[in-house]
């Protein structure tokens, strides 16, 4: 071959510019230097070329394979005395409280990966741009391998554009999703042999509950929640508002009036802000025409607002005037 200034100047090309893609060539063992002829490169069989690169990493891959089923093999007989050892130091038999938060993703991560057959849970609040950036990967991982997914949302979730998006991206998934007033804690509970709660002490951190007893107390607990919440259908879609939710959240709300309860109780009890309470407040004593907030209470209240019937209707039924119920 000849050198490489003349097929620079056959190529109408720089030599700098040929040079560097020749050690490109060379480096993917396409090309090759002649034996005994080092100023010579010819044409390698791509064959070839994918064996001296890929074959060592292949071999790299097959070893890391067996020295993770080495370290399962020696680590996983340490499980159950790992148990036994708890349930002699104390009654909390298999519960684990953990603190770190690479421990719990990482405790998560193992739980969900023998997860094959339902993730159930319930999420208060509007989830942070981590926490969904975090779940929708892993999510979506587990509904392709078939497992059933089914999550509880407050009603606020319905109406923000983050956690709208969010959830529509869970229901195309194949997620069901349904929406209710009030969420105490965050809860998941995995093939009803599992339950993660969020740990009340000061530093955080979540409680690790595989108890069977306590597992399938806080899964029927769950179940009645689910039960009582309103399928995400009309919010599924991204442009969605409150849709049947509206008149639940709208009770709730006059329900915490009825008790005497503050603007930040009852917007931090429903996952919405405080200035996003007082609009709805303000509307409602406009529509009950109530001239206080207890007052509003007291009026829907007495005149069966707070009662299954949707609020619009009951409105127009009760024919309602604040001097009615003053």
């Amino acid at each position: 071959m000849a050198d490489c200034a003349a097929v620079a100047e056959a190529l109408h090309s720089p030599a700098d510019v040929l040079a560097a893609h020749f050690e490109t060539l060379l480096g993917l063992r396409l090309l090759r230097r002649a034996p005994h002829q080092g100023s010579v490169v010819v044409p390698a069989s791509p064959e070839v070329a994918i064996a001296e690169l890929v074959g060592p990493i292949e071999l790299e891959i097959r070893q890391r394979q067996r020295s993770v089923q080495t370290l399962k093999a020696e680590l996983s007989p340490l499980q159950g005395l790992y148990y036994d050892s708890r349930r002699a130091r104390n009654s909390r038999e298999a519960i684990d409280v953990i603190e770190e938060v690479d421990r719990i993703r990482a405790t998560l991560a193992d739980i969900a990966r023998r997860c094959t057959v339902e993730v159930f849970s319930a999420h208060p609040g509007i989830l942070s741009e981590a926490a969904i950036a975090e779940s929708v990967p892993h999510d979506t991982e587990l509904m392709a391998r078939g497992v059933r997914m089914r999550s509880v949302y407050q009603h606020s979730a319905r109406v923000h554009p983050r956690m709208r998006e969010f959830l529509h991206t869970l229901t195309e998934a194949g997620a069901e999703v349904r929406t209710c007033e009030e969420i105490a804690d965050r809860i998941i509970i995995l093939d009803r042999e599992v339950a993660v709660l969020s740990s009340r002490a000061a530093g955080g951190g979540a409680v690790v509950v595989r108890e069977p007893s306590v597992v399938d107390y806080l899964y029927r607990g769950l179940e009645q929640c689910w039960s009582a919440s309103l399928p995400l259908i009309d919010g599924s879609a991204p442009t969605a508002g409150y849709g049947v939710a509206g008149d639940d959240l709208k009770r709730a709300i006059l329900r915490m009036l009825a008790t005497g309860a503050k603007d930040d109780h009852i917007a931090r009890r429903l996952g919405i802000s405080v200035r996003t309470c007082r609009r709805h407040i303000a509307e409602l004593m406009e529509e009950l025409r109530a001239t206080s907030r207890f007052q509003a209470g007291v009026l829907a209240s007495s005149t069966g607002l707070l009662t299954d019937q949707t609020i619009a209707g009951a409105f127009a039924a009760s024919g309602l005037d604040a001097d009615d119920a003053a």
